[in-house]
């Protein structure tokens, strides 16, 4: 089938997009890809597939929007299943558009073809097949509202010829709508709960940033008083300089909220999922705790931890609802010792800053805080610096930390700045990577000098696979294999690229650099030699219970 006609598929997808609001869209094709000056969509070329899926994640974290990617069919998709999966583990609302642009989309044994819905399966939400010249809006349109209600999610609309509609479910169905009279009973309860308890938790996770639930959050803090723990994804719904927020919970978290959640009489879990990272041994995970479970996908509810009051309910909703129903007075007579307690262990912990590095990572970290404005957007990639930047730099917003939780995608920071530029073009981005991170997808800085996108690029460079590294060091005997890295200049690649590069070996360096950095109005790559062998603290060891942790060597 030849689409060369009065209007091609291209051209189709562009004016659906228009049609529906869709504001920019991200690829690695070009070869069909003209998008009119007449229009307001903006395409962005990647160089590689898997940049391009994780640019519109980045998009939609920074958005709360779905994230648009056009892929051709075969190696296209394969190249973007880790995108796809990244995505799909984090509850990202994404579209992806597959199959060839302006060319025979599908034939039997045709060259590159491939079961697109098949091999996506197990990490969309919903797929489609359509022929693009029969109703795509209408297809697409019903995408937009599928990836982004209820639990959000990746949505895959297939290219082909074939006339017929095919109206795929695949991972996760639209949640039936709620029931208001047993949400009325769990709200009861749960007002029962937190009025009576002497030792409440709140725990938030992504769920609460997904849903826009920030703001009530806070208010509910705020007249509550009650101590605040975050996963990884739930950093930013509350101020970093918050008396009650404790931080972050788990492997990595904090003194204070690991201890505050294992003594906890009441948990109460907003929007999370109970990863192992958080967890740990899941025997003895806040032990002597009630737990409250609030969760718009049900699926999750009683899936790994064991909770005594399920709530299926959007985290908004619940907050909004639950607020107008306490008696705060009550709830602070009874928390005001364990609330000023567990402050306490927040003030008086070590701060785990000794180091014999002439530049400490953590230092690093506290400069970019430093020099940038509350509405930075910080993109991370996986390891060592995105636990450093969790702990180090002072997040005030929801959705200005965007980052891999549950797949650790490494690769993905690049990409997905600039999926947050693409989003926020009025905004500073900042792209916290490692060595080992950064090389993974190091290829897009040509496409952040092709658009001139003015990311500031902040790479620690430790010399190894850090957090590889530290788990050989802390529980193999210091038995290091394939973890040493060898590396590039990267300022000096950076300047090949045509992107002003700085390095930086001291502290007074990187203050000088960073400050630099932050006057440039282009993109800049910032390289900080930080000491081989920095360890993430406060870690707690594998299988073991959340307040054994490792404070130190």
């Amino acid at each position: 089938m030849s689409l060369v006609k009065e209007y091609s598929d291209v051209d189709i997808i562009v004016n659906s997009f228009s049609n529906l609001g869709v504001d920019c869209f991200f690829g690695s094709d070009a070869q069909e890809i003209m998008v009119s000056k007449d229009t307001s969509v903006r395409y962005f070329q990647m160089m590689h597939e898997q940049a391009a899926v994780h640019a519109a994640d980045g998009y939609a974290r920074a958005t709360g929007r779905p994230g648009v990617v056009l892929l051709t069919s075969a190696s296209g998709i394969t190249n973007g299943v880790t995108g796809i999966a990244t995505a799909f583990s984090d509850s990202v609302p994404l579209i992806i558009i597959a199959g060839h642009l302006g060319h025979d989309l599908m034939k039997k044994e045709a060259f590159q073809e491939l079961n697109i819905p098949g091999l996506t399966m197990a990490i969309t939400k919903h797929a489609f097949t359509i022929n693009p010249l029969n109703g795509l809006i209408n297809v697409l349109k019903k995408a937009i509202k599928i990836a982004a209600d209820g639990r959000p999610g990746p949505v895959l609309i297939e290219l082909t010829t074939d006339q017929t509609v095919k109206d795929i479910p695949t991972q996760r169905q639209a949640p039936a709508k709620v029931n208001k009279t047993i949400l009325e009973k769990s709200i009861k309860a749960a007002k029962d709960l937190i009025e009576n308890a002497r030792k409440p938790v709140l725990f938030i996770g992504g769920g609460v940033i997904a849903s826009g639930a920030a703001h009530d959050l806070r208010k509910f803090v705020e007249q509550s008083r009650i101590p605040v723990v975050s996963s990884l994804l739930g950093i930013g719904s509350l101020e970093a300089g918050n008396p009650l927020f404790l931080g972050m919970l788990g492997m990595h978290g904090t003194f204070a909220a690991n201890k505050a959640v294992h003594h906890a009489d009441l948990l109460i879990c907003i929007g999370v999922r109970f990863s192992d990272r958080v967890t740990g041994r899941i025997s003895g995970f806040s032990p002597k705790s009630k737990k409250i479970h609030v969760d718009i996908d049900p699926a999750e509810i009683n899936k790994i931890i064991s909770v005594d009051l399920p709530v299926v309910s959007d985290a908004k909703e619940f907050l909004q609802t639950i607020k107008r129903h306490l008696n705060y007075q009550q709830i602070n007579r009874n928390t005001e010792i364990w609330t000023n307690e567990v402050v306490e262990w927040k003030r008086t912990v070590p701060r785990f800053d000794k180091s014999k590095s002439l530049l400490k990572p953590q230092t690093v970290i506290q400069l970019l805080s430093k020099y940038s404005n509350k509405d930075t957007v910080v993109v991370t990639d996986v390891g060592q610096h995105q636990i450093w930047t969790a702990h180090h730099y002072a997040f005030t917003q929801p959705r200005t930390l965007i980052t891999s939780g549950g797949l650790g995608t490494m690769g993905y920071g690049l990409p997905a700045a600039i999926g947050a530029v693409a989003a926020h073009p009025d905004k500073s981005i900042i792209c916290v990577s490692g060595d080992g991170s950064f090389q993974m997808n190091l290829q897009e800085l040509i496409t952040i000098v092709k658009y001139q996108l003015p990311i500031k690029i902040a790479i620690l460079n430790n010399g190894y696979l850090g957090m590889v590294r530290q788990w050989q060091e802390l529980f193999y005997q210091g038995r290091y294999s394939e973890v040493k890295m060898i590396s590039p200049e990267f300022a000096q690649l950076a300047d090949a690229y045509g992107i002003e590069g700085f390095k930086a070996k001291t502290a007074e360096e990187a203050r000088d650099i960073i400050a630099l950095s932050f006057q440039r109005t282009g993109p800049v790559l910032m390289e900080f030699n930080i000491i081989e062998e920095e360890n993430v603290y406060p870690m707690v060891p594998p299988n073991q219970n959340n307040h054994q942790t490792i404070l130190s060597r």
